[in-house]
């Protein structure tokens, strides 16, 4: 039995999806992490999944009892969501532990997913991180001894992102092998970029012609891709490479202030990122023999261009049907 979600499902998984990527972003640009807006914001958008999990579960081709597990999950994790949202007085440790208990509810949800043979192996891949992601964060609210308002903003932005990626993946819903392979690597570039390049951004900038490296660092598993196959799908590297670049430009202080505890403003940052002081400096190019310095007009203009030409051609790439066999040529007996 396939996976043949309706297209209403769809629509809803890929809007709610990205409903919950936009409020993880504000929560993390938001400095003002002692307001307790920030945390309501991600709650809320946790309810958000949980609708998504109950309009899941009502799907006709789950089996009686899967159908039974999702709805039962999607409607306890809905409640406990909804109370923390109605009930604004909740002490901070009785707050937590009960965001801990919906993340618990969503994990083993996802993991459902796991155990349904017929549903695709990529989406069986997705559920099960998902699921286990969600029950290492709610272990770790309850775990750790002191946690902080600032901790829980980042394990919780981290979770709807998270399950917010997954449920647009899930509604586009790729249906071609060329369709899911490139889904898996803008994964890959997305996680490549935010984790890896920023860590280097952010701690080993300071070699001689740096930039340089960095913009090898970016192509440089995409290189493996024309190694193996052929400098048709060059244009598809370029793409992924500049989506690594962009998720450096965009979010190597977001990455900092999640994973590796810097307290960047972060929306002043981002204010200069994308063009808006002008000819304001923001850092010098290194090149090794040549330098050149880099203002926030420069800056803007470079994101804007790069992320038209990504979007252009992975939607190209996306659309293009795969290569199949080609028909045998007719034999020259038969001219």
């Amino acid at each position: 039995m396939a996976d043949e979600r309706p297209g209403w499902l769809r629509t809803l998984e890929i809007l709610l999806g990205l409903v919950s990527i936009g409020f993880a972003l504000v929560a993390v640009y938001n400095h003002e992490y002692t307001s307790g807006t920030v945390p309501s914001l991600l709650v809320f958008a946790i309810l958000l999944n949980a609708v998504r999990i109950f309009s899941e579960g009502g799907m006709r081709q789950l089996p009686a009892f899967l159908r039974g597990v999702r709805l039962s999950l999607g409607l306890a994790a809905a409640a406990v969501a909804a109370a923390v949202i109605l009930l604004p007085g909740l002490s901070f440790t009785t707050f937590t532990l009960l965001i801990a208990v919906v993340l618990a509810f969503q994990g083993f949800d996802r993991l459902a997913n796991v155990v349904h043979l017929a549903f695709p192996k990529w989406l069986r891949a997705g559920a099960l991180t998902v699921g286990l992601a969600s029950l290492v964060f709610g272990g770790l609210l309850v775990a750790l001894p002191r946690l902080t308002t600032v901790t829980l903003v980042a394990v919780l932005a981290l979770a709807v992102l998270m399950s917010g990626i997954e449920g647009i993946v899930v509604g586009i819903q790729p249906t071609t092998k060329k369709q899911q392979t490139l889904v898996k690597l803008v994964v890959f570039a997305l996680f490549y970029g935010f984790v890896n390049v920023n860590w280097i951004d952010l701690y080993y900038n300071r070699v001689p012609g740096y930039h340089l490296w960095l913009i090898m660092t970016y192509m440089a598993p995409f290189v493996v891709l024309l190694v193996f196959q052929g400098l048709k799908d060059w244009q598809l590297a370029l793409s992924l490479g500049l989506l690594v670049s962009l998720v450096n430009d965009l979010g190597y202080y977001v990455s900092g202030d999640l994973i590796f505890g810097f307290h960047k403003k972060l929306i002043p940052w981002l204010y200069g990122q994308l063009g808006f002081e002008g000819n304001k400096d923001l850092f010098t190019f290194q090149g090794g023999f040549f330098t050149f310095r880099v203002t926030s007009y420069l800056m803007g203009a470079s994101i804007y261009i790069r992320f038209a030409v990504v979007i252009l051609i992975l939607y190209h790439w996306w659309r293009q049907p795969a290569e199949g066999p080609q028909p045998p040529k007719p034999s020259s007996a038969f001219k």
